[in-house]
């Protein structure tokens, strides 16, 4: 009989230990997951939040017209003052003074 063979009955035996749980790239993972998500979500639940663009009606300039003729003629459309109407309208357009130009488009705002 070899000494390999011969095993000590009195010996203490090592004990393995079962891992419970999770490891620590298992934890990683869920943790880059986990935030990845929520980064997600928060850029969903934010984005609503976008501006849309007020409904317009484009028009083109026609000789003879003018900013002032253009509230008048749309204001009951507009359902606004023919003073904010010409305020909204050179806003939208980006006009800085009141002079148009036949064949100019421009955008008249409606209400939602």
């Amino acid at each position: 009989m070899s000494v390999l063979t011969v095993h000590n009955r009195f010996e203490k035996k090592v004990v393995r230990r079962t891992r419970f749980g999770i490891t620590r790239g298992q934890a990683l993972l869920f943790l880059i997951s986990f935030s990845l998500f929520f980064y997600l979500l928060t850029e969903l639940v934010f984005a609503s939040g976008v501006e849309v663009a007020p409904p317009v009606k484009e028009i083109t300039v026609r000789a003879g017209d003018s900013l002032w003729k253009l509230a008048v003629r749309y204001q009951e459309e507009a359902k606004m003052d023919v003073n904010e109407l010409v305020a909204a309208i050179k806003e939208i357009n980006d006009m800085e003074g009141v002079m148009i130009y036949p064949g100019q488009t421009l955008r008249i705002p409606l209400p939602e």
